[in-house]
């Protein structure tokens, strides 16, 4: 009876415990995956867009190749070229 009552408290334990109750692979429980790092700004205001994330934003809207840690896309001679958007 003692082991039934231990295995039933470190279950319910187990579930009630914010690290262990967490969804697996760093997705929420709808499948979503965290913000990148441009959209967790502390220095921003909320809602508000810094000219960085507007750069980067339109640079991956009009280039497809388009890399952000670059800052650059492939152009058509399979080069880097920097984005001037």
């Amino acid at each position: 009876m003692k082991a039934v009552l231990a295995a039933l408290a470190l279950s319910v334990a187990a579930v009630s415990s914010p690290v262990l109750a967490q969804p697996q692979g760093g997705h929420d429980q709808h499948g979503a995956q965290p913000a990148p790092a441009t959209q967790q700004r502390h220095d921003a205001k909320p809602g508000k867009e810094s000219k960085q994330d507007r750069h980067v934003r339109a640079c991956k809207a009009k280039y497809r190749s388009y890399d952000a840690k670059r800052d650059a896309f492939r152009g058509p001679n399979g080069k880097w070229i920097k984005c001037r958007l």
